[in-house]
This record gives structure tokens, C-alpha cells and sequence, in this order.
């Protein structure tokens, strides 16, 4: 064989022999690692989506709370402004807050009043049903965890909003029978004030809602104690959030029916000196 043949046929055999050696796979150990490196980082990547997935999820639940706790305090006290005249007053008004159709309990109800405009507008009850004389009736209360109202024109009550854990009311009173100022001097139960001469002297109105979300956000159960106006209530141990909406609204027309023209404080008190 020829010296030239000989070396062409060993250079041939050293480059398969690299050659094969640059194909060769991968260890099983090289395997394992890539293989849990893979794995933590993939528990990382599942772990960050599924925090901002319950952070989005808590965000959004704490919007509605939100949104529904400041709708309900809006409506409730736009039912109390429609009706700020005392029974005493003018033009057959009713009294704005009935009394003996409202109620004390775990969750309290409360009845609003009014006479509006025969106009297909100012005299429409909360179940949307125009009242042909215009003497409005409105009755809230709590059924099966949300905030209802049943008008006086008849059909089922409405719902107004969702997830209501407890409803509490107080009713501020002038206290003062001699010479009223028209200053509210306690706040009472509807307990309290009915069948007392205290009935007729309701200057404002305290609510309470207590709002729960729709679903477990926490991440472990736990209970707190809420002061809802006169009464203090302990949640269950649950992993829902709560939020506590309060708000006092007063009655200025209602204060006048009371009182009357400033004229006539002056004059009662002047006369007790």
C-alpha cells in the first residue's frame, strides 16, 4: 500500500472517531439536573401567576364590595330626603319613617313614606310601579343575604344588592318635649321610640350594612368582631372579607315639622326663663 493511501486512511479513522464523540447524548445525571432545574423554575412561574391571580381576584371582590356597600347607602338615603316631612306637616305629607311597619332583629328593616307628583315619575315605588294617588311606600329588609324592596304598588320585591351579612339601624330623636330645637339629642331602636312620644320626633337616620365577598379570598380562616352601631357581632371563622358601611343622614324638613319657624323656638324659650 502507498504511504499516501495509508495516510488518507488514518485521517479517515481519526474523524469518525471525533466525529462520534461530538454526537454523543447526554448523561443521565446532565438529564436530572436540567430536568429539576426545569421543575423549580416552572414552580416559580406557577407560584407568581397564581399570586397575581389572587391578588387580581381579591382586588376585583374588594371593588364590589365597594361599589355595592356606597349604591345601598345612595339609595337608602335618597329615601330618607323624599320623605323629610313629619305627619303634622302640610299638604297631608305622611311621616318619613314608618314606624310600626319598620323592625328590630338580627337584621332590621325600615319603611320610607312619600308623596310625590302624579307624574309617572316622582311617584314611582323602588319596584319601579307608579302609584296613582302619589302616597309611596317603601319597605327594605334583608331576605337570603341581599338588601330587597317592596313597594306599595304591588309585585315581588326587588333586589338591590347582594352578599348583605347584616343590616342595623338607629334612629335619631329630639328628646326634648318642652321646647324642641331641633337638635337630635339620642339616637334609638325602633324598639325604643315606638309607642313612645318619641315617634313623630325622628330627625335622622343611622345605617349600618355589613358586606362579605362572594368567595374565599384569605388565605386561612379567620374571625373578627364588628361594632354595628348598637351591636357588636362576631364573624364567623370563615376565609371571607368583610367591609362595614355606615352612614348618618339627616332630615332638615323633618326638623321644621318639629320645631317649626325659629320664631317659635325663641318664643318657648324665652317664655322658660
Amino acid at each position: 500500500m502507498r504511504y499516501s493511501q495509508v495516510r488518507n486512511t488514518s485521517l479517515r479513522v481519526r474523524l469518525s472517531v471525533v466525529s462520534s464523540k461530538n454526537q454523543a447524548g447526554f448523561s443521565i445525571v446532565e438529564l436530572m439536573i436540567a430536568g429539576t432545574l426545569g421543575l423549580i423554575l416552572l414552580a416559580g412561574v406557577i407560584q407568581l401567576f397564581t399570586g397575581s391571580q389572587r391578588t387580581y381576584t381579591l382586588q376585583n371582590e374588594l371593588a364590589d364590595i365597594q361599589e355595592d356597600g356606597r349604591f345601598a347607602l345612595m339609595i337608602l338615603e335618597r329615601q330618607v330626603q323624599k320623605g323629610s316631612w313629619n305627619a303634622n306637616a302640610v299638604m297631608d305629607t305622611p311621616t318619613a319613617i314608618d314606624i310600626t311597619n319598620s323592625v328590630d332583629g338580627v337584621n332590621d328593616s325600615i319603611t320610607f313614606s312619600y308623596r310625590g307628583a302624579v307624574d309617572g315619575v316622582d311617584n314611582l315605588d323602588c319596584n319601579n310601579i307608579a302609584i296613582a294617588d302619589g302616597l309611596v311606600t317603601n319597605r327594605f329588609f334583608v331576605l337570603n343575604n341581599e338588601l330587597m324592596c317592596q313597594g306599595n304598588g304591588g309585585g315581588d320585591a326587588q333586589t338591590f344588592i347582594d352578599n348583605v351579612e347584616r343590616f342595623q339601624l338607629l334612629y335619631g330623636v329630639e328628646t326634648e318635649l318642652s321646647c324642641p330645637d331641633g337638635v337630635v339629642n339620642s339616637y334609638m331602636t325602633k324598639t325604643d321610640i315606638e309607642g313612645s312620644a318619641f315617634a313623630n320626633r325622628i330627625l335622622s337616620v343611622r345605617f349600618a350594612l355589613l358586606l362579605q365577598s362572594e368567595r374565599n379570598l384569605l388565605s386561612s380562616a379567620e374571625t373578627n368582631t364588628y361594632q354595628i352601631l348598637d351591636q357588636s357581632y362576631p364573624s364567623p371563622s370563615d376565609k371571607l372579607v368583610r367591609r362595614l358601611f355606615q352612614q348618618t343622614v339627616f332630615m332638615p324638613n323633618a326638623v321644621y315639622a318639629t320645631v317649626g319657624s325659629p320664631q317659635t323656638v325663641i318664643d318657648c324659650m324665652s317664655s322658660t326663663i
